[in-house]
């Protein structure tokens, strides 16, 4: 990537500085603390603190990108001018400014493997992928406890795109390297503790398909005890049939399937309707909220009755855009991810 041969750190303390226009207060503190490390500290041949990295860390989340791209560009523009002119103190400048890139990249690598885990995932993480997790886990936690969460999940936890199954995946993710950092565990338990979890995955995707080619549109059939333990039976007898099981279901994934089965027909058959055909976004999110579906399961199920119905996409649209949001639900979806 080309560098603009500015030296943007010599004007930094002036206020004709481009930098001094950004809005975000967290760039700007980041900003002030860089200009006075590379313009004196790596002068006398001194590391960057982990106060002044934090502040950068915090700036880039804050910002959203937004500037931060070009504070980095002038920044590395400067370190390499020092380079030349500054001998020792120049190398100091650029050694430290590598080690900070060097840990955005890394920070990058750990929120793509997240967000895939919580997403998209399907399979385990590898051994390498799990140790990179585990290095990002310890050099952000010992800038300050807790900062791998602050940056990297609490958003996921709070995004509502994330699914029953992904916050599993994670919470797992996160339990296993707070073991893994006390000693108790290792990286192979963490990747047992997520095979664990696909394979109840599996079990409970298998369930939902089963009930609801067992019990079709009678839905309200599976009312009392007797009717559960009918279908219970009906599905055990499929799962062990499929080798998923060699013995009963246990209850806790059997209720959950059972669940998400009677939820995703009594949608598909009885509100989605109701709910396109009079371009109703507030009840579906209505459903949402109260039925505890995950929202990209809802989709699924959205899209799988309009091909079964021979209707276009298109009708979903008006019912996606959630109230008070100018943006469609697919698109925020996307949103999430990247």
């Amino acid at each position: 990537m080309a560098i603009p041969s500015i030296n943007v750190l010599a004007t930094a303390m002036d206020g004709n500085s481009r930098i001094r226009d950004m809005s975000s207060t967290s760039l700007e503190k980041a900003r002030q603390a860089l200009a006075a490390y590379f313009m004196f500290s790596a002068a006398d041949g001194v590391d960057m603190s982990n106060g002044i990295i934090l502040s950068v860390l915090l700036a880039r989340k804050e910002s959203g990108n937004q500037g931060f791209e070009q504070l980095m560009l002038e920044i590395g523009t400067y370190c390499d001018e020092r380079l030349v002119s500054a001998g020792d103190a120049g190398k100091t400048a650029q050694t430290n400014f590598l080690r900070l890139i060097g840990m955005l990249q890394r920070m990058d690598e750990s929120s793509k493997h997240i967000n895939k885990l919580v997403f998209f995932a399907r399979g385990i993480p590898a051994i390498d992928t799990l140790k990179m997790l585990s290095a990002t886990w310890k050099e952000l936690n010992a800038i300050r406890p807790g900062l791998f969460m602050e940056l990297l999940v609490n958003d996921l936890l709070s995004c509502d795109l994330a699914g029953r199954m992904g916050r599993k995946r994670l919470t797992n993710l996160l339990e296993g390297l707070e073991c893994l950092s006390r000693g108790t565990e290792t990286i192979l338990d963490i990747q047992h503790r997520l095979e664990r979890v696909e394979q109840e995955e599996q079990i409970v995707v298998r369930v939902v398909t089963t009930i609801q080619d067992a019990i079709g549109n009678h839905y309200g059939w599976v009312a009392g005890d007797g009717e559960r333990d009918t279908i219970k039976r009906i599905v055990s007898i499929e799962l062990r049939h499929q080798r998923l099981l060699t013995g009963d279901i246990p209850d806790n994934l059997f209720d959950i399937g059972l669940r998400l089965a009677k939820s995703s027909l009594m949608y598909m058959n009885t509100l989605l309707p109701i709910i396109v055909s009079q371009g109703d976004a507030g009840l579906r999110e209505e459903f949402i909220r109260d039925s505890g579906l995950d929202r990209l399961l809802v989709e699924e199920l959205e899209e799988f009755w309009c091909n079964r119905e021979n209707i276009s996409h298109n009708r979903l649209v008006p019912i996606r855009i959630r109230p008070g949001s100018p943006i469609d639900e697919t698109t925020a979806t996307w949103q999430a991810v990247r």
